[in-house]
């Protein structure tokens, strides 16, 4: 099995929406080169109070970058 890392990204998911722009946080994946191979939809869900503060943060984050194309992954979407 490939290591491989992830993080929440914004995703114009434009075949979700017939074409048109639809942006939306998924948990994005990295091979161990850090290439881009696929995405799933994000889970906001977390063992402890905590931890689910933790993820808030992560996907706060998201939003500070610049949002990916599905053309970006190498592979399609990938389903969690």
């Amino acid at each position: 099995m490939k290591d491989f890392t992830w993080n929440y990204r914004i995703v114009n998911a434009t075949t979700e929406n017939g074409g048109d722009d639809w942006y939306c946080l998924r948990e994005v994946y990295y091979d161990d080169l850090g290439k881009l191979i696929g995405h799933a939809p994000a889970c906001v869900g977390s063992e402890d109070m905590e931890s689910l503060r933790d993820v808030w943060y992560m996907m706060e984050e998201a939003m500070s970058l610049p949002p990916l194309e599905e053309d970006d992954f190498t592979t399609k979407e990938t389903e969690a």
